[in-house]
């Protein structure tokens, strides 16, 4: 498939998923944590060079989840981390600040009590703003953003009354291609319907 085939196939995809099940959703829970991301290499377009590009391990993520069913859930969820900088050999400055919006959809694959198993398909769209100090007039500041699609795992702990703690990895597969993992924890603000999976 086509990279730039990619984000309108995961729409239409999660659209079919939508309409399969019947709405008596409910959005449940909400909560967030760390994220952790592999670096990626981006070409400067008025570069000569390759200038490598490292996001600022760790980041952070708000989400909330919405269940459509016991097995099935959507996630939307915002990821900001934290800008990081870096002085080159010719004395320019850059300082990089990423985030990304996601929505995911997740199907639960196996449970053990407290334990739920599950696997994702989602679609992500990747931000990136490069701030430049230099003399060089070839480098300006820029904004990029980039659609892509995500596969991937995860596992949500019941730990005590409306409190569960989550791990997911994910690969983001776009023009900026990355690994994922994100630890945290969710709060049930209406309260949990159910102490077991």
């Amino acid at each position: 498939m086509k990279k730039d085939l990619i984000f309108p196939a995961s729409a239409i995809i999660l659209l079919l998923l939508f309409a399969t099940f019947q709405v008596n959703a409910q959005f449940n829970r909400f909560g967030g944590g760390l994220v952790f991301n592999s670096p990626m290499d981006i070409i400067t377009d008025a570069a000569s060079d390759d200038r490598d590009f490292e996001v600022g391990n760790p980041g952070f993520q708000l989400r909330g989840v919405y269940e459509i069913e016991k097995k099935f859930f959507i996630i939307p969820s915002l990821t900001f981390q934290i800008p990081k900088s870096k002085t080159f050999t010719d004395g320019s400055k850059r300082t990089t600040i990423f985030g990304s919006f996601d929505i995911d959809a997740t199907y639960a694959i196996a449970t053990e009590k407290q334990l739920l198993f599950y696997a994702l398909l989602g679609g992500n769209v990747t931000n990136i703003y490069n701030s430049w100090k230099t003399d060089d007039p070839g480098l300006e500041n820029n904004y990029r953003a980039a659609p892509g699609v995500a596969i991937g795992t995860g596992i949500e702990m019941i730990i005590e009354n409306d409190i569960n703690a989550y791990a997911q990895v994910k690969y983001v597969l776009s023009k900026y291609q990355q690994l994922v993992i994100t630890l945290g924890v969710h709060y049930y603000f209406e309260g949990r319907r159910y102490r077991t999976w």
